[in-house]
């Protein structure tokens, strides 16, 4: 599970600025998302990572929709 947690860890940094967003579509508290992010939080528990690696999913499905959007055709 400790790449479990290292793989959201990623994501979430990649995503700083829209944390509020992801807590709101995972159902996940901000406050938890936050001291989960910046290592306060060692043992997560895997349904509350799932809920966060789907969320994070779906956002990175929105940005790329949005980069071809952009791309010229």
């Amino acid at each position: 599970m400790a790449n479990f947690d290292q793989i959201v860890l990623d994501g979430l940094e990649a995503r700083r600025g829209q944390w509020q967003d992801i807590a709101k579509e995972s159902g996940v508290s901000y406050s938890w998302l936050s001291k989960f992010a910046n290592g306060h939080i060692p043992n997560p528990g895997y349904a509350t990572l799932c809920k966060l690696h789907v969320a994070l999913d779906r956002a990175q499905g929105r940005d790329s929709a949005s980069d071809k959007a952009q791309q010229p055709g």
